[in-house]
């Protein structure tokens, strides 16, 4: 329940103070659950992702944030992953038909470019079978990049949703690194010419 009254209070407030806009919502898997990705370049990026999708996102967050009292509620109702133990976590939502969500450079981009992607989002692909649906966050780094201490408002943000990529499951416990490099490669690309069309 909390998820989604946050999901319309956020909603509110991007469109009043930050113009914001999804795109490509038809590229959403309708037959099966998903791995959503996306770069980030800012704090808001998370709950942006959780604005623009109409499905709900189990999230993995930082660890770190957990020990925030207040960020610690939020991400417990909003029934988030801490990071560290994620994994099998994810896999078992995976497995229950919900949907992960995931910034596959491990941070925040302290310049806004995109970064090179850990290897954990294909493996997650390739383990569960489920399809990696591409995000890209434009202007969240111009309206609250890193270092900043409060948003500039009224810059206009846009979520891009791109086509599904679909990464062979595997069948054994070892994924081949080979395997695991191409299709990282093809999530990051798919990422990548979003946010440079």
């Amino acid at each position: 329940m909390w998820y989604w009254i946050f999901r319309i209070i956020f909603i509110i407030i991007f469109k009043l103070c930050f113009r914001f806009k999804a795109q490509g919502l038809g590229n959403l898997p309708k037959k099966t659950n998903f791995i959503i990705v996306a770069n980030h370049t800012s704090f808001l990026d998370a709950i942006l992702v959780m604005a623009a999708v109409p499905r709900k996102i189990h999230c993995i967050a930082l660890r770190g944030l957990y020990r925030i009292f207040w960020l610690r509620w939020f991400l417990r109702a909003v029934e988030a992953l801490p990071s560290g133990s994620a994994s099998n976590g994810a896999i078992a939502l995976l497995h229950k038909n919900e949907n992960v969500g995931l910034f596959p450079e491990g941070g925040r981009s302290h310049h806004g470019k995109l970064r090179e992607f850990k290897r954990g989002t294909a493996l997650l692909a390739m383990k569960t079978g489920r399809p990696i649906v591409p995000c890209a966050i434009i202007g969240a780094y111009e309206a609250f990049p890193r270092k900043a201490k409060f948003p500039k408002f009224l810059l206009p943000i846009k979520v891009k949703i791109g086509k599904p990529v679909y990464l062979l499951k595997e069948a054994g416990e070892v994924v081949d690194d080979l395997c695991l490099q191409i299709g990282i490669f093809k999530i990051r690309n798919a990422v990548k010419e979003m946010i440079y069309a």
